[in-house]
């Protein structure tokens, strides 16, 4: 890819407008793999990351664009993780035992539906699947087979492929949830349409994303950018609306995740990784100590120095970074 996008050769993946402004950021592969894994912390899972990312832009760059018509913003090149990408970035694993949308699912949508059958695309382990009642028939779509052996395991049924799955089942689901997925996929619009396919009339659709708006605030705040090809879509609720509103969906207002202290401890934590980055900074230093037991409370007093500079932008920063739409097939 070019190092300079001509504004005038890319559309707007939601409304197809042409994207006329220059770009928002401007990243290599270096920077995302080390924003994902630095080189000081693990430099062989880096290189792999560096290579990965390179593969798929098809060269060393990636632009984010933003649409001033609806305004949505994406990487490009336009592709998201494939399995090597997220095989190397889930090394190092992470993920919460509970979460706010799923607490906006069940009382917006499972809780008024009363049961049936749901789908949770992108399931992972099925926490949120294996907390329902037996009022309700659970099924999940998940790419990896590790992890589809878990779920099967929990008495969840796995669809492998969601576009077969929707030609045999069209009608017969009550719920879908996707919690934080669609910032991934390239082609949400095909996704959206299975998931209509699937729904009887009526149903709902629970979509959470990361707020675009509140990821640009985190990279000017923080320096650590949402950064592709994990995150490639950076949705409005607008934007969102209007691609669930061409999918044949009325749409409720959308509901922001709530500001919390957590949310500025977050924004802490992103602050250090920007700054492990640097190789010569006194993170990447702190990174490069071998003993875990010396290591672990030096990362502690890099987030109280890291608290010390984001102290002013506590407001901003303690605000959600997602929010929540539903969407009622009609």
């Amino acid at each position: 890819m070019n190092s300079i996008v001509s504004p005038t050769s890319v559309t707007c993946p939601v409304c197809n407008s042409v994207c006329e402004d220059l770009p928002l950021y401007h990243y290599t592969a270096k920077q995302a793999a080390a924003h994902f894994c630095p080189i000081t912390r693990d430099a062989d899972r880096y290189q792999r990351l560096e290579a990965s990312i390179k593969k798929l832009w098809q060269g060393d760059e990636c632009s984010i664009l933003r649409c001033n018509e609806c305004g949505f913003a994406f990487g490009y090149p336009f592709v998201g993780g494939d399995e090597e990408f997220y095989g190397i970035l889930h090394e190092q694993k992470g993920y919460p035992v509970w979460r706010w949308d799923y607490d906006v699912a069940i009382n917006q949508a499972l809780n008024p539906t009363g049961g049936g059958k749901i789908l949770d695309i992108g399931a992972g382990v099925g926490m949120f699947l294996s907390s329902l009642g037996k009022e309700w028939e659970r099924y999940a779509v998940e790419g990896s087979e590790s992890t589809r052996k878990v779920l099967e395991a929990s008495g969840i049924k796995v669809f492998r492929d969601l576009s077969t799955s929707a030609d045999k089942e069209a009608g017969t689901f009550q719920v879908i949830t996707m919690f934080q997925v669609l910032e991934h996929i390239a082609e949400f619009h095909e996704v959206i349409a299975q998931c209509r396919k699937l729904l009887s009339v009526g149903g709902k659709l629970v979509i959470s994303v990361p707020d675009g708006e509140a990821m640009i605030r985190q990279d000017r705040l923080t320096g650590c950018p949402d950064m592709p090809p994990n995150h490639i879509n950076k949705f409005t609720a607008d934007s969102l609306s209007r691609v669930l509103k061409d999918a044949g969906f009325e749409t409720t207002p959308a509901i922001f995740e709530p500001s919390s202290w957590f949310n500025f401890k977050g924004a802490l934590h992103l602050r250090v990784i920007a700054d492990s980055t640097k190789p010569h900074s006194i993170a990447a230093q702190v990174y490069r100590v071998p003993n875990k037991l010396l290591r672990t409370p030096l990362i502690a007093g890099l987030g109280v120095l890291a608290m010390l500079k984001m102290l002013p932008y506590f407001g901003q920063l303690s605000k959600g970074g997602a929010f929540t739409i539903v969407g009622i097939a009609k």
